[in-house]
């Protein structure tokens, strides 16, 4: 969770194709091994349908990239909303966060890079403290990301340190990405190949 929440906190813009893919293979792979246990197959035959609906969850989610910028922005507009709002009450943090989701998806789809800069760094560490206070609290970061996301206004509000903390290792993190932005690759190539 650490190490997934700093690569994206860091690195998110540059890697999140391959996210998209790797989050829809794990989806697959998911889904793959609850049909093979619902159909009663064998060992071999879980093994197989996993690897198939795998590969084909990693397709799927790579070929619908705009669909992830959007999710992306709407994470990144949840995230913040309940974060800024998590010590006012849990259920206005709630709305708060899906209004500005709502904002933060259509805004993904028009300004791409921007958000999804934006977006990876502050889910990167926030993800990455999350994964962080399993060491230092024993959180059970997994009962409030899967089990119980309702719970995370409580958790921000009864952390004091978390908001200061993720909103400065995402301003860290998003300033590193920019400045990366500016040694784009595909830039660089398309610049050569122009002159």
């Amino acid at each position: 969770m650490i190490a997934w929440g700093l690569l994206d906190c860091f690195l998110g813009y540059r890697i999140f194709k391959i996210t998209v893919a790797l989050s829809g293979a794990v989806t697959g792979l998911y889904c793959g091994q609850a049909a093979a246990v619902a159909l009663g197959l064998g060992l071999g035959g879980q093994v197989g349908l996993m690897l198939v609906a795998g590969l084909l969850g990693g397709g799927l989610a790579f070929m619908f990239y705009l669909g992830a910028v959007f999710v992306t922005g709407l994470l990144f507009g949840l995230t913040l909303g309940v974060l800024l709002f998590a010590n006012f009450h849990p259920g206005l943090a709630l709305i708060a966060g899906c209004g500005l989701g709502l904002i933060g998806g259509f805004t993904a789809i028009k300004l791409q890079k921007l958000i999804l800069i934006l977006g990876t760094a502050l889910l990167g560490a926030f993800r990455a403290l999350l994964g962080m206070m399993f060491f230092t609290q024993r959180l059970d970061w997994a009962r409030y990301l899967f089990q119980q996301p309702r719970q995370i206004p409580v958790l921000i509000d009864h952390t004091a340190w978390l908001l200061p903390a993720t909103l400065t290792l995402a301003a860290v993190g998003a300033i590193a990405q920019f400045e990366m932005k500016g040694n784009d690759p595909a830039k660089k190539n398309r610049s050569s190949g122009a002159g």
